[in-house]
């Protein structure tokens, strides 16, 4: 009931974002939080009394059985469909069927018309200090997987040793050189499985990437400039400063909650893009910086990131030789998110309506309309207007 009443409380902030309801939340979610430990205490507390029996062993065996079973059977399946449904046991040729897809996917480009002119923003570009490097090393998280030359975060992060001058020179003269270290073009792509689907078909895969924690640094460092510059639509929640789902989610439910107190219809549709991340066209990325009226000089730094990637795809049937990545953005960087969250905003700006009838997080977008006539023909415009700059929607996803 706690729970429920700091839920209660939290909408009511949201709704009068005042000190007084502030507090009021605060101190529920603080009572919250100790109904819940007394709740777990006292649940591992039954447990372990039941441990003491003999029909409280068998349950806990059992238990622990299922669950590593279901983990294993996942984490070594390593048999994938060829693209006729074929089931491939063959670890060499599952590991070629991976690099397959991958590579239709990376280098899939659909027939669109040319990006209109975009006039570049000039100015100058401090080069990268010691400070940001030092800034951007502490935004940056334990326990992350290596890259390819495996090494760790935590080297970077180690109290032991100050690297920020040596990177902030090292950055500097990256750009200089305007050439990147050939390393950093090459990643590993390892798909994860959505915990939902057929484990054997490629598409209900996540690819994600591992890069350098060195290029992480730099684009790090890149994602905080481009921030401070850009200036994002209020629909979008994702990837955004002091926004996320329970911003959108709330507004959604405010809009259904005016429409059944004024008993007015009310439709909605749930879009989302194909493969949204792994096609993106990369002229579209730097059109979308200009459009954001980024400096130029920063424009090339992503450029840079950019330049002729390469990856392996590491699955449990093997490493594939590598393929080249010609579309999309790398899953698993820091500068992916925002860079998507720029080519979203301005694809759509134009055709967006005022929140909450249109509300956007990342690739998933909700329209809203009193109308189904309206929402089907707003539906149609967005479909339009992503296939003229190369991105489709889900047509499996669409939701009404």
């Amino acid at each position: 009931m706690k729970v429920r009443e700091k839920k209660r409380l939290y909408y009511k902030f949201l709704d009068d974002k005042t000190p007084a309801n502030w507090q009021i939340y605060k101190n529920a979610n603080r009572e919250a939080k100790k109904a819940v430990a007394v709740t777990r205490t006292n649940h591992f507390k039954n447990l372990y009394d039941k441990l003491d029996t003999r029909d409280g062993e068998r349950d806990l065996c059992q238990l622990a059985r299922s669950r590593n079973e279901r983990i294993l059977y996942i984490e070594h399946f390593c048999c994938v469909n060829d693209k006729n449904g074929t089931l491939l046991t063959n670890r060499r040729a599952a590991t070629d069927r991976w690099r397959e897809y991958f590579e239709q996917i990376s280098a899939e480009l659909f027939a669109h018309p040319p990006l209109p002119q975009s006039l570049p923003t000039f100015g100058a570009v401090p080069p990268v200090s010691a400070t940001e490097v030092e800034e951007a090393i502490k935004q940056m998280k334990s326990g992350k997987a290596t890259g390819p030359d495996d090494i760790a975060s935590e080297l970077w992060k180690a109290k032991s040793w100050d690297p920020t001058l040596w990177l902030s020179e090292f950055f500097n003269r990256v750009i200089q050189e305007e050439s990147t270290p050939s390393d950093w073009q090459e990643n590993t792509t390892v798909p994860i499985w959505k915990k939902k689907g057929s484990p054997a078909e490629c598409s209900n895969y996540r690819p994600i990437r591992l890069l350098f924690h060195t290029m992480k640094i730099f684009e790090r460092i890149l994602d905080n400039r481009i921030r401070e510059i850009v200036e994002i639509t209020v629909n979008q929640a994702g990837f955004v400063k002091n926004c996320g789902t329970t911003d959108a989610i709330h507004a959604a439910r405010l809009l259904m909650e005016k429409h059944r107190e004024k008993h007015r219809p009310l439709y909605i549709a749930f879009l989302d893009l194909e493969k949204a991340l792994d096609r993106v066209p990369h002229e579209l990325i730097w059109y979308a910086l200009r459009q954001h009226f980024v400096p130029e000089e920063l424009v090339r730094w992503v450029q840079l990131l950019y330049h002729d990637p390469k990856s392996k795809v590491r699955s449990m049937a093997g490493v594939s030789k590598p393929l080249r990545l010609s579309v999309g953005v790398h899953q698993g960087s820091a500068l992916s998110p925002l860079l998507f969250v720029l080519v979203m905003d301005t694809v759509t700006q134009d055709i967006q309506r005022p929140a909450p009838y249109t509300l956007l997080y990342a690739h998933d977008v909700l329209l809203a309309s009193d109308s189904k006539n309206d929402l089907e023909q707003l539906v149609q415009k967005w479909n339009d207007r992503l296939i003229e700059r190369d991105l489709r929607l889900n047509q499996t996803k669409l939701n009404f």
